[in-house]
């Protein structure tokens, strides 16, 4: 079951959690676990490293609880956290031959992209960043829902108070827009393509 929380009820999750309120925490749990798993699993593309980034997320947001600050947003730290722990296990993974080899199977379109070097993580995100940057303002508002935010398309389009079609045509576009600007992009635009969309 999917819940919601208001800034007020957010705050107050995140003053408990930085005094040590396991229960708070197991709520907080409760609540984001499945979007933080779905999150994962649009980076990862594996359901036990989905499993295991949100455990890792969680443990990381525990050991760090005093630095929750409870007039910020609960949310946009916990995908903080989570997005940096796939990234450093995508980072780990991706010095092994056969992960490279899982990567260019996922991306079996562009048969001429071959992996060679570890990508550079700062510039991969740069050029992500810009293309997402690019896109008209409601369709980057829909894809970073989506991806940052783990929205459903039903769960966008009421937050946007929009139709789940309109939701679903835009992040096709949107979808299609990133790809075509990321193929050329080699090794980088594989990389990406793979992970994020």
């Amino acid at each position: 079951m999917r819940e919601s929380l208001n800034k007020e009820t957010t705050n107050l999750l995140a003053k408990r959690i930085r005094k040590g309120d396991i229960k708070a925490f197991d709520l907080l749990y409760h609540i984001y676990s499945q979007k933080l798993y779905g999150f994962a699993f649009s980076m990862l593309k594996n359901h036990d490293d989905a499993k295991e980034i949100v455990q890792d997320t969680f443990l990381k947001i525990w050991e760090k609880r005093e630095m929750i600050n409870p007039a910020g947003s609960l949310q946009a730290f916990l995908f903080s956290v989570s997005y940096h722990t796939a990234i450093d296990l995508i980072r780990k993974r991706f010095k092994d031959d056969q992960y490279r080899t899982y990567l260019q199977a996922q991306f079996h379109e562009n048969e001429s992209v071959t992996i060679e070097e570890p990508a550079c993580y700062q510039e991969l995100i740069r050029i992500l960043d810009n293309v997402i940057g690019e896109l008209p303002e409601q369709r980057k508002k829909i894809y970073l829902l989506s991806r940052e935010e783990g929205l459903s398309h039903k769960e966008i389009a009421e937050k946007l108070n929009i139709s789940v079609k309109t939701v679903e045509n835009q992040m096709t576009l949107a979808l299609k827009t990133i790809r075509k600007q990321l193929i050329s992009n080699d090794l980088l635009g594989l990389l990406l393509l793979t992970i994020f969309l």
